[in-house]
């Protein structure tokens, strides 16, 4: 079964609506934002993790070579070599992964739900004062790779 031009690109603005639930969520409850900082911080590094492990596992990587990346990717993030502040970056990344996924249905499906569950706590972490329309140019860079990687191949 291969993912239609439509069901792609429905999917990659939905993965991206991740970002407005993160924003209600702060809106709704703007006080956990400041105790649940570490919370949403975690939460990041697990869900972007996933996003590489579910990527390695359905391109069936070298099983060794994949835990060596895996690991390496952990303790960069735990030691702040690897920051996931740079949401911009890491959305780019996510725009390549999500573009590869497609090839394979259940991994864009798994990789759809995770990078909107990773924008969640991305916008939680990242809104200030009614800087919406900041939080989504900073992640535009997502639609990037999703969209020049699907007209070039």
């Amino acid at each position: 079964m291969q993912i239609t031009y439509l069901s792609y690109f429905l999917a990659s603005i939905i993965a991206y609506l991740g970002l407005i639930v993160g924003i209600i969520l702060i809106k709704l409850a703007p006080e956990e934002q400041k105790p649940g900082k570490k919370y949403f911080i975690l939460i990041k590094k697990i869900i972007f993790l996933l996003v590489m492990a579910f990527y390695l596992f359905f391109y069936r990587f070298n099983p060794t070579l994949s835990v060596i990346f895996l690991a390496i990717t952990f303790v960069l993030m735990m030691n702040k070599k690897l920051k996931l502040e740079k949401t911009g970056l890491t959305y780019f990344l996510f725009g390549i992964v999500f573009y590869a996924s497609s090839k394979i249905p259940d991994l864009f499906v798994m990789e759809s739900v995770l990078i909107f569950l990773y924008g969640i706590p991305a916008a939680s972490l990242i809104l200030k004062k009614k800087n919406y329309y900041g939080i989504f140019l900073k992640n535009f860079w997502f639609f990037i790779p999703v969209i020049l990687l699907y007209f070039a191949f």
